[in-house]
């Protein structure tokens, strides 16, 4: 008796560091959950920037526009603490008990449950932020960092998995990148393409080099933040149909949302989605991703998305903001595109070098 006590304990000890040894499978179920909160925490974050634009907050951090944004980070980090005490249960180490791709975004709530305290002290410390200064606040942009590595979980599981290029296995992470993509837009509101446009239009200004500048970087920084995300994606995987036309669409609405009042201005959305559509076309369902679809779409994309919005904003002028449409030239009107594509062009250059040659024996 006692030496079968003894064998069913090595057994035991043998089986249990067999399950200590690994990770936990790969879990679909916690990938959309973490993709549905993230999901969450994107308009937790867009609401409280409408709140700011339109003039909604106080002087206090506990703030009803707070409430979505902290709570689904909270949320994010309950269900990643059940998962891990679920796991060290069933065996499994204490550093190593959370599928692959989660341990990082673990890390990341902790990180970001310390960085709103310290969001709270620097108020405190030194006022709220006025305008601009929210986007660029430290403690702000450190709030931003530790919600991607939150939000980039799905996308770390599902990278090191096989797909066959459906919406049933890419899924999750096509709505992470959508969300990652947003947040890096929101923090590059300073320079947005919606309601502060209307400088551009209007009578022509004597003096309007500072106008230009205010008008040009907003294209070209919009349209490649996109881009880098649709290029991303397909040098990954063979993306579905309409993946990236649901990431212009999606972020071309959170950013009028946000930003603007008109409900008219938010025809941008239908330009981005046409571009978006392009996209698909360009990149989507293609294993091989031919250099040449892909030059095109890093040109294409940024161009086409600069002279719709231009477009746009010149029909906005006229029928809604009244002030009369886009006073650009077409040294502007096709120049800016022209640059924004240039930048989109060299993206893909980066995504996809050229093939360097072998070297000749000699």
């Amino acid at each position: 008796m006692a030496t079968t006590r003894s064998t069913e304990r090595v057994m035991s000890a043998s089986s249990a560091g067999r399950a200590i040894a690994g990770i936990p499978a790969d879990n679909t179920r916690l990938d959309w959950v973490m993709a549905l909160i993230s999901c969450a925490i994107v308009f937790g974050l867009y609401i409280d920037g409408w709140a700011h634009n339109h003039g909604r907050v106080d002087d206090s951090f506990f703030t009803p526009w707070h409430a979505l944004l902290y709570g689904a980070v909270g949320l994010s980090g309950l269900v990643l603490i059940l998962n891990h005490f679920r796991n060290v249960s069933r065996g499994f180490r204490w550093s190593r008990a959370l599928p692959a791709g989660y341990a990082l975004s673990l890390i990341g709530f902790f990180a970001f449950g310390a960085g709103g305290a310290v969001d709270m002290l620097w108020h405190e410390a030194f006022g709220f932020e006025e305008g601009i200064e929210a986007l660029i606040s430290p403690s702000h942009l450190f709030l931003a960092l530790t919600g991607l590595l939150i939000m980039t979980g799905p996308i770390r599981a599902l990278w090191r998995r096989d797909s066959d290029g459906s919406w049933g296995s890419l899924a999750p992470a096509i709505l992470c990148f959508i969300c990652i993509t947003s947040v890096i837009t929101f923090f590059n509101a300073f320079a947005p393409i919606g309601g502060d446009m209307i400088i551009l239009t209007g009578p022509r200004p004597a003096d309007h080099q500072l106008h230009d500048v205010a008008g040009i970087i907003p294209f070209i920084i919009q349209s490649n933040i996109l881009l880098g995300a649709a290029l991303f994606m397909s040098r990954r995987w063979r993306l579905p149909f309409g993946a990236i036309t649901l990431l212009y669409l999606v972020n071309s609405l959170l950013m009028t949302w946000y930003r603007v009042g008109e409900a008219g201005e938010f025809i941008f959305a239908i330009s981005a989605a046409l571009v978006g559509l392009l996209g698909d076309y360009l990149l989507s369902g293609s294993t091989s991703h031919e250099t040449t679809r892909l030059r095109l779409a890093g040109f294409l994309l940024p161009f086409a998305f600069s002279l719709g919005a231009m477009l746009v904003i010149h029909i906005l002028g006229n029928s809604v903001w009244g002030g009369g449409g886009l006073w650009w030239l077409i040294h502007m009107w096709l120049g800016v595109p022209i640059m924004a594509g240039a930048f989109g062009y060299g993206l893909s250059m980066i995504m996809r070098q050229p093939a360097i040659p072998a070297e000749k024996s000699t």
